[in-house]
């Protein structure tokens, strides 16, 4: 995450610069990053869970075809704390990229490009 947020700050310099130059202020520009990120990571973990799911599913069909009825439950808690946990490390792993374009000067940015 904090690969993919680096190079998007990289490439939105210039946006960044017009949107200080304009009187955003850094924290709104670092809330705009850090809502991206948690954002991707959100996605990520849905779509880590289907993933999951499917291959569950398919595990248990498996299982209960060549061996016996094996029954898999998916606690809700332990969806829960896998959210929470994707989203964390998002929130902590977006946040450098994040500060890193809440500080760029407007007049630099704007000459970047």
């Amino acid at each position: 995450i904090m690969n993919i947020m680096l190079v998007t700050v990289t490439e939105r310099t210039t946006e960044i610069g017009v949107r200080r130059a304009l009187g955003a202020t850094r924290g709104e520009i670092l809330w705009q990053f850090l809502a991206e990120t948690t954002f991707i990571a959100l996605l990520g973990a849905l779509l880590g869970l289907f993933c999951a799911l499917g291959l569950l599913g398919l595990a248990t069909m498996a299982l209960t075809h060549w061996v016996t009825a094996w029954p898999f439950r998916v606690e809700p808690w332990s969806v829960v704390v896998g959210m929470v946990f994707s989203v964390g490390v998002g929130l902590v792993f977006g946040m450098y990229p994040a500060m890193r374009a809440s500080r760029l000067d407007p007049v630099q940015a704007l000459r970047s490009e």
